[in-house]
């Protein structure tokens, strides 16, 4: 009897798999694929940060437009007078608060508090200095300090707290649809094969 030639490995093939088998394996791929994707961000999700977007924006608006009438206004037919402080309290952070002076105006001796720009008041106010104020002679209340009324600040602190949240939160919601969108396209490409 002759020797048996022994085969490599190399040549070795494996049988050829039943249909059933081939689909199962295909099929529990297609599983494996769909189980390690990551999860698609809920729509509901995506419109609450959109919803906050919105607000933060509005909020950002809520400072900008009223401050920037106030000094539009004040600009165009304001009337300086010079102005006692009568108070000037500070908030719980520190920051000026409700401060209160008292001027001439049109009617006599008016005593008003100064309006806010930006959702801030001026610094270095001490109650019975003297300081320049600016006032609408058609609403002697709306009163703000002739310094901020000729250059008001570029920002405030609220204002950019606002504006970085409202940022931040569209370019999430924008990232949210679009991972959303790219995620879906996916999963249907591996259910198509």
């Amino acid at each position: 009897m002759g020797k048996k030639k022994r085969r490599s490995r190399g040549d070795w093939t494996p049988p050829p798999k039943s249909a059933e088998q081939v689909a199962f394996e295909a099929d529990s791929r297609r599983r494996h694929l769909q189980l390690r994707q990551p999860p698609v961000p809920k729509r509901r999700v995506i419109l609450g940060v959109f919803a906050m977007a919105l607000m933060t924006g509005g909020i950002f608006l809520g400072f900008l437009l009223p401050s920037e009438s106030l000094v539009s206004d004040l600009r165009s037919r304001g009337v300086s007078v010079w102005a006692e402080v009568t108070a000037s309290p500070r908030d719980k952070y520190g920051n000026p608060g409700n401060i209160k002076v008292k001027f001439d105006g049109p009617e006599g001796e008016m005593e008003t508090s100064l309006y806010d720009w930006g959702g801030m008041r001026p610094e270095g106010l001490v109650p019975g200095g003297l300081v320049s104020v600016t006032y609408d002679p058609r609403d002697p209340a709306r009163v703000l300090t002739t310094a901020w009324a000729k250059n008001p600040p570029m920002m405030t602190m609220p204002m950019l707290v606002v504006l970085l949240a409202f940022f931040f939160s569209l370019i999430c919601s924008i990232a949210g649809v679009i991972r959303r969108r790219v995620l879906l396209k996916r999963r249907e490409q591996i259910a198509a094969s």
